[in-house]
């Protein structure tokens, strides 16, 4: 994954709440049931509500095949790449076929789980990385059990935790959780520097300012250094999915350690 993305806020930017998600809060929201997961169904830690104000937890995820992975290697933007995977290879959220539209309203931490269920679905829950031994001073080739190795968090009311206040130096900030076209929009701009990308990211989760709506670029540019950074801060800390931490295992060479960092472009090899 580009480097300057991931430096932008390395938590936050590999699981980036569409503002249409914080309103109709006070309708009725029916949960739907969740079935226990075979190997095909990827629970969502955050949810899907779908036109029925029902929350979607489960999801049905298939195999790739040959096929899928010259139309992957054709993809101009890893923005690209991320959605076709998912349009093509997501068969279902709960009984509901998948479409670009829902991809695109998928919070980030479910489009994650779904590219891990892909993943495992595809090749198992064992993964062979490469990481770095202090102690050897080398790299080395390990195992790491995704299922195992990976924790996720999830939402405990997909509903009413979608979206959230900060309260910064001066000012009251409504906040909601990046979905995929938050997503999508960051790694289309991958060629910004760091301060563009973060003003990007809060244009599209600060939905208020002191109770009045956020409507341009402008007004995120406009937020203080401080409450900037708080906002990233909150949003990186109740973003549910996987969390691509660095992993440490045991060497095979010696008695130290190997720390395997990880990431849905290092699973898939993009």
């Amino acid at each position: 994954m580009n480097e300057k993305i991931t430096a932008a806020n390395p938590d936050l930017l590999n699981q980036l709440a569409n503002q249409a998600m914080a309103e109709g809060k006070q309708q009725e929201v029916v949960f739907s049931e969740i079935t226990y997961p075979s190997e095909s169904l990827v629970l969502l830690p955050g949810g899907h509500v779908n036109s029925a104000r029902e929350v979607i937890k489960t999801a049905e995820v298939r195999e790739l095949t040959g096929k899928d992975e010259e139309y992957m290697g054709k993809a101009p933007t890893l923005a690209k790449a991320f959605n076709g995977l998912l349009e093509r290879a997501v068969v279902s959220l709960g009984d509901e076929p998948i479409t670009a539209e829902i991809v695109d309203q998928l919070l980030i931490g479910d489009r994650d789980a779904l590219l891990l269920g892909i993943y495992k679905v595809t090749f198992g829950n064992i993964a062979e990385l490469q990481g770095f031994c202090n102690r050897c001073d080398s790299y080395q080739d390990v195992e790491i059990d995704v299922d195992e190795d990976i924790k996720v968090v999830t939402l405990k009311n997909p509903i009413d935790d979608r979206s959230f206040t900060v309260q910064g130096k001066n000012h009251k900030y409504l906040v909601a959780l990046p979905t995929g076209t938050t997503q999508k929009t960051l790694l289309n701009n991958s060629d910004k520097t760091v301060p563009e990308l973060t003003t990007l990211l809060l244009e599209q989760t600060v939905l208020e300012i002191d109770g009045n709506p956020v409507l341009s670029k402008i007004q995120a540019q406009n937020i203080g250094l401080a409450d900037r950074r708080k906002i990233g801060e909150e949003l990186a800390k109740r973003a549910p999915g996987p969390k691509f931490d660095n992993i440490e295992v045991d060497c095979p060479d010696c008695e130290g350690k190997v720390v395997v960092p990880i990431s849905i472009g290092a699973l898939f090899r993009f």
